[in-house]
């Protein structure tokens, strides 16, 4: 192994760690927020359930104190000490407060101050201590509950808790502190399993990665056959195919620009060879320079520049740099037009042609490139059909295409050789090619041509001999 493949080799599997790494991070830190906002929400919840709790128990209180006073106040006559006497203690120690206002609303009873004063006198002081300071504006929870007699409300009891914790009782707060300590423990497992289970699926999404990484450093390295593999359904599985489907594009621009290179050298050099042997031929007066071999060289370079025109054409119409004007248009008047164009070649040749043409076959085309489409067909039939034979012409409505048929009785293409009649520079039989003046270039054309109208092209053997060449274009 090389130093630039030991070295590309550890950067991959470091960027592999570090994605790795960054999606089990990035699963951590979902699972750390969802706990922490799981917790945030909980405690809300939590803090609104038990401050009604709370809130359910101060009442009870409330509403309990107010029950002794509406039995004492008639007994005792009011609010009289022997009254307040009655009246449990609770005091700040308790966490809870206790107030009594009469009608008017001034305070007549606090639970603080009695409270004190109970303590002191327990001591042994004889009440002689300071009281704490009264509390005349509670904060917090405040219920409120009326001290009723003879159907007229002679007070109020006001109950409040000191802290956020009063009135709990101890399971109270072992149920929240076992909660919370829950929460936590299960927000630790949800983090972990979420690093474990990001780390492995980074691990499973990298592998197809890696591959198309692998598959195009190969490309680029000059492995035309690699390919990824990938047949998955999910967006990397496409990403494969589509990768392979493009690596295929190329190889086959590739390959096709190797057979164009190839092609174009074979074409050229026939008529280079021929017009160099006659020049040199000439020179060395070995022929002489007369009419009939400078006609030689003549025609060799006619043949060399329509052989140059017609690859330039074909170039063009592949990349789509010929603009086409389409418009509405009878396919029976391009096709018409073609026929009678090569009338006078069919007779020469001795060749007889029917032609069955339906009217008004409407499509949106160019008519004069599908009458160049549909000359070449026939120029093609012509240079293939010995005298005496016939080729049918004919233009038909198959809904929803118009098609053209050009059926010939001539040498015929072997059944081997028809996926390749409309490549560039092929030709059934080259010695009868450059007898007939062929280039290889016609039906390439006319293929190229067809499907920039949206149409498509075919050919078929015919039982008796010949070839059936047929070409579809959509209706309009």
């Amino acid at each position: 192994m090389t130093d630039f493949e030991t070295l590309n080799g550890s950067a991959s599997t470091a960027r592999k760690h570090t994605f790795s790494r960054r999606l089990a991070l990035a699963f951590a830190a979902v699972a750390l927020l969802t706990a922490a906002l799981a917790g945030v929400l909980l405690s809300a919840a939590w803090n609104f359930q038990f401050n009604e709790y709370v809130r359910a128990n101060l009442q009870r209180l409330a509403d309990g104190v107010a029950q002794i006073v509406d039995q004492a106040y008639p007994q005792y006559g009011g609010f009289t000490i022997a009254t307040m006497e009655q009246i449990p203690r609770f005091g700040p120690a308790a966490g809870v407060g206790i107030q009594i206002v009469d009608a008017k609303g001034q305070l007549v009873y606090d639970d603080a101050t009695m409270a004190a004063h109970l303590q002191a006198m327990l001591e042994g002081h004889g009440g002689q201590v300071q009281p704490p300071a009264v509390v005349l504006n509670p904060k917090g929870q405040i219920v409120t509950s009326p001290v009723v007699v003879g159907g007229k409300q002679v007070g109020t009891v006001r109950v409040w808790a000191y802290g956020g914790n009063a009135m709990l009782t101890q399971r109270d707060e072992q149920f929240k502190k076992g909660s919370l300590m829950g929460l936590t423990i299960a927000a630790l497992v949800a983090i972990a399993f979420a690093s474990v289970a990001g780390l492995a699926y980074a691990n499973r999404l990298v592998r197809p990665i890696e591959r198309i990484t692998a598959t195009a450093q190969a490309l680029r390295g000059g492995d035309a056959g690699a390919r990824t593999g990938l047949d998955d359904d999910d967006e990397i599985g496409l990403l494969g195919k589509t990768f392979d489907e493009m690596a295929d594009a190329i190889e086959a621009d590739r390959e096709m620009e190797r057979r164009l290179t190839a092609d174009v050298a074979h074409e050229l050099r026939t008529p280079l060879q021929a017009i160099q042997a006659t020049v040199e031929a000439m020179q060395d007066e070995v022929l002489p320079a007369d009419e009939e071999h400078l006609g030689i060289v003549r025609d060799e370079t006619v043949r060399l520049a329509r052989l140059a025109d017609g690859i330039l054409e074909l170039t063009k119409l592949e990349r789509g740099s010929v603009p086409f004007e389409c418009t509405p248009l009878d396919l029976s008047q391009p096709v018409r037009a073609a026929v009678d164009a090569h009338e006078a070649l069919y007779e020469t040749r001795e060749i007889t042609m029917s032609v069955d043409l339906t009217e008004h076959v409407y499509v949106v085309g160019n008519a004069d490139r599908l009458q160049q489409a549909v000359g070449n067909l026939l120029s093609n039939a012509a240079r293939y059909t010995p005298a005496g034979g016939r080729v049918e012409v004919s233009l038909r409505r198959e809904s929803p295409e118009a098609v053209i048929s050009v059926a010939d009785t001539g040498i015929g293409i072997a059944e081997e050789d028809l996926p390749f009649v409309f490549s560039r520079f092929w030709r059934a039989d080259d010695a009868r090619a450059k007898a007939t003046g062929g280039l290889g270039i016609g039906l390439a054309v006319t293929k190229e041509i067809v499907e920039r109208h949206k149409g498509s092209v075919g050919v078929i053997r015919r039982d008796e001999g010949g070839t059936i060449f047929s070409l579809r274009i959509p209706l309009a």
